[in-house]
């Protein structure tokens, strides 16, 4: 029985090197670039306790280049030789890009941690502000990224007692929402 082989295409050859480059992104560790500039924030006002819960998704290529950006750089967030102050430089970031307001009075969140997004291309940073009670509105300032990049959308999930009440798209023009508790 006499086997038919073909010899093996251009065609065919690219596809299997687009499947290796593939292979070897994700082994590597560090996902490829992406094409899209977003962050999304998510806001929660707990009305009994009167804590503001802010955590934030950013892309860590954009984090780093950020960071970077301010003369911090080689953070490596999550990589092996991860720069031992990478926590402070992180909460610097976002305290110089984010900023929360109940009324007319600006509030310090504290930084609480950072997690790696279950993708690993992203983290997750924690801050709360502590015992706001009986606030009628809460005002976010969000220019996160906005410095590295003209088409940057900031995503903001607003809740009240974990119940959404409002969903706004910040960018580079538009940087401030005011989100109603009741």
């Amino acid at each position: 029985m006499k086997l038919n082989r073909r010899p093996i295409g251009l065609k065919c050859m690219f596809r299997h090197l687009i499947l290796l480059i593939a292979f070897i992104t994700l082994v590597s560790g560090r996902p490829a670039d992406h094409d899209f500039h977003v962050s999304r924030s998510e806001i929660n006002y707990e009305t009994s306790s009167g804590d503001i819960q802010i955590a934030v998704h950013v892309f860590i290529d954009d984090l780093e280049s950020a960071i970077a950006r301010s003369g911090t750089s080689g953070l490596k967030i999550y990589m092996p030789g991860e720069n031992n102050n990478a926590d402070e430089h992180i909460e610097k970031y976002l305290r110089s890009r984010l900023s929360v307001a109940v009324g007319n009075s600006g509030v310090k969140p504290i930084f609480i941690g950072r997690e790696l997004s279950k993708d690993k291309m992203a983290v997750w940073c924690y801050l709360e502000v502590q015992g706001q009670k009986n606030v009628s509105a809460i005002r976010v300032n969000n220019s996160l990224l906005t410095e590295l990049y003209n088409d940057q959308k900031n995503i903001v999930d607003f809740t009240v007692d974990n119940k959404k009440k409002q969903i706004v798209v910040l960018d580079s023009k538009t940087t401030e929402g005011i989100f109603k508790i009741k």
